[in-house]
């Protein structure tokens, strides 16, 4: 059953064993706040995973109780991962899901960055 994006957080999500160096992962960015490894099956010719090191489900878990330093210092970490990674000049995509129609499969806060091709439209047209 996927997540649902609201607390409590389950500490053996793929992301917390990563966090804990149970399962290897092909870093390309760790500081106080963040990590950031390459996801294991890539939907563009770059796509990197940044994580918080606290244990927040999604967003809106993240949003609602992390600390002032710990939303700042991994949003930076997600631009800096960006521009390390080349991806400003050309563009690049952010993405995070909540819950079972946003597509969230792991119970751990997370955006996705991908870039290296044009993505094309992120949701198709209602037609509305």
């Amino acid at each position: 059953m996927p997540p649902t994006g609201l607390p409590p957080y389950d500490d053996t999500n793929i992301f917390a064993r990563i966090l804990r160096g149970e399962i290897p992962s092909r870093r390309v960015h760790e500081d106080e706040f963040a990590v950031a490894f390459h996801d294991i099956n890539p939907q563009a010719p770059v796509h990197v995973l940044v994580i918080p090191r606290g244990a927040y489900v999604s967003l809106a878990d993240f949003s609602a109780s992390a600390s002032e330093a710990e939303i700042a210092g991994f949003w930076r970490a997600v631009g800096r991962v960006a521009k390390e990674l080349g991806l400003e000049a050309r563009g690049y995509r952010a993405l995070t899901n909540m819950g079972p129609e946003g597509g969230q499969e792991v119970p751990h806060f997370h955006v996705h960055l991908f870039g290296g091709r044009p993505l094309g439209r992120m949701v198709p047209a209602s037609g509305a």
